[in-house]
């Protein structure tokens, strides 16, 4: 159980440095997507590796 909170707190902290950095290079670079698009796409990308590794 304790395996699975460690792999949460770390997927929380990358998606606060993802927002931070996207908030960060928006007034510099153009990107096309909104916060929470990003955000979102990320955490599908992470399920889907995760299901991908429990094959």
């Amino acid at each position: 159980m304790s395996g699975a909170w460690d792999g949460l707190i770390v997927l929380g902290l990358l998606i606060i440095l993802l927002v931070l950095g996207v908030r960060r290079l928006r007034p510099r670079v153009h990107i096309p997507w909104t916060t929470g698009g990003i955000v979102v796409c990320f955490i599908f990308v992470v399920l889907l590796l995760w299901a991908w590794s429990n094959r």
